[in-house]
């Protein structure tokens, strides 16, 4: 039985169990300094990038307007292969930032032990019981006891040490981020792949044709004595080429199947249902330029830079924990238990034990290694500054770069329009007189390769310009 202790022993114990969270809250109500802000060298406006405000909207894919891609993203973001290790880390960290929190309140523990001990007659205790008959051979221990500490922590080193850590929370965080944007435009860089091989290998086949029957032609007239043979080898040598381009073709559309079905967590050759949303005919989907809001947005846009400011927030955290090292360490504790040989008197006021204590460590005589700790922090400090900059002004100029490449594509694409519409009225005009007999089955299949020949370089200009919209995208973080 544990008797009630006294109000002297009462008094002791509560005040080593106040002692730790009293100080705790007197030393937290000093006041901090706050971090200088970081001085991000952006423009005050964009010369090229569109400035309007950006929506809230993140699934930023859906402008391409393709139930498809949509279905795409959404699987490769929660089954993609890269997203269990950012996870991880984001874990990592989390259990780093909880671990160096903890260090700033007091921690206690509890220790406690039960033994019977028979001793040696032929050696210590044990020889004594031969002559002294009240010596127990066999011995009894019980002890059990509950300790509480708490490091003052004067210098802030636990607390900044805290900081850091939830700094690089952030960064792990912000990689995540990076690794959704990036799984993201990959599939949509693959998908856009997908729809132009399969769109150009229907022109091919279709020229294919045109060029096959035209031969044909070449090759009766060479026989009648109406043609030549050069014109005959010209036609030859156009048909080799489209066949020769098919198998090519057919190739990069099944790279690009396997793509996205390793991008969305399957295995390559597995079947993407995701594509019959739209159907294997569909043509590549475009997207207007996206909003670009003003470039002090592009700090908190983009998942690199918030990155790279978060690493400013961890070194600058570790040079003021460096720098408490020149501050002693103080912690204050207590202990309260019982201890004894006789299992009967466990508990009584006889076996208890109290003890309060407080605790100095100085580094007094080891400055000059302080000062390599906080030249190294400084060190640190001053590289995530200047890799912060550089990361600011890169991808300000990524963004300039992708809308001014973008407004570029933009009038390819309304020039290969118009040559389009041309190309289609000219064939429109070309089936009309074949049907009214003007023109031969031989220059209609010569209009067909030209019309084929205009929609080739239309596809082009329309996959270059949906690159280009994806180039911005990622420039703005989404």
């Amino acid at each position: 039985m544990i008797p009630r202790l006294s109000l002297r022993h009462t008094l002791l114990l509560a005040g080593i169990l106040a002692a730790g969270p009293l100080t705790a809250a007197a030393a937290g109500a000093r006041p901090q300094p706050a971090p200088p802000p970081v001085e991000a060298p952006v423009a005050p406006a964009w010369s090229a990038a569109n400035a309007a405000a950006r929506p809230a909207e993140p699934a930023w894919w859906r402008a391409y307007g393709d139930p498809a891609l949509d279905r795409l993203v959404e699987r490769a973001l929660a089954a993609g292969p890269d997203l269990p290790g950012a996870l991880a880390r984001i874990d990592q960290a989390q259990a780093a930032a909880r671990a160096v929190g903890a260090g700033r309140f007091p921690s206690g523990t509890v220790n406690g032990s039960l033994a019977r001990t028979e001793q040696s007659l032929e050696n210590g205790l044990g020889q004594l019981t031969r002559f002294v008959p009240t010596i127990n051979r066999t011995q009894d221990t019980a002890s059990l006891n509950a300790t509480l500490g708490w490091d003052l922590d004067l210098g802030g080193g636990v607390k900044n040490g805290a900081r850091a850590a939830r700094a690089d929370l952030v960064a792990a965080q912000a990689g995540l981020a990076a690794t959704r944007l990036a799984l993201a435009a990959e599939v949509t860089a693959r998908y856009l792949d997908l729809r132009e091989a399969e769109a150009r290998s229907r022109l091919v086949a279709r020229q294919r044709d045109d060029l096959a029957a035209r031969l044909r032609y070449a090759e009766l007239r060479l026989a009648a004595t109406e043609g030549s043979a050069r014109e005959r080898d010209a036609r030859v040598r156009e048909l080799g080429e489209a066949e020769a381009s098919l198998p090519l073709l057919d190739a990069q559309v099944r790279a690009a199947r396997h793509a996205l079905a390793v991008l969305t967590g399957r295995p390559a050759g597995t079947d993407l249902p995701e594509l019959s949303a739209v159907g294997p005919g569909a043509a590549v989907p475009l997207a207007e330029d996206p909003a670009a809001g003003t470039p002090a947005d592009l700090l908190r846009a983009r998942p690199d830079l918030v990155m790279a400011e978060a690493r400013i927030v961890s070194a600058r955290a570790r040079v003021k924990s460096a720098l408490g090292e020149y501050w002693p360490h103080v912690s204050i504790g207590g202990l309260l238990g019982f201890d004894t040989n006789r299992l009967a008197g466990f508990g009584t006021p006889a076996s208890r034990i109290t003890q309060g204590f407080i605790g100095l460590r100085w580094r007094l005589f080891d400055f000059a290694r302080i000062d390599a700790e906080v030249a190294a922090a400084r060190g640190a400090e001053r590289e995530a500054l200047a890799a912060y900059r550089d990361a600011v002004l890169r991808a300000g100029a990524q963004v300039e770069s992708a809308f001014a490449l973008a407004a570029a594509r933009r009038e390819a694409l309304a020039a290969q329009d118009r040559r389009r519409a041309a190309a289609d009225s000219a064939w429109t005009s070309a089936q009309a007189a074949f049907r009214l007999g003007e023109i031969s089955d031989d220059q209609l299949r010569g209009e067909s390769l030209q019309h084929a020949s205009a929609e080739a370089d239309q596809l082009a200009a329309r996959r270059a310009l949906a690159e280009a919209v994806l180039d911005c995208r990622k420039a703005l973080g989404g």
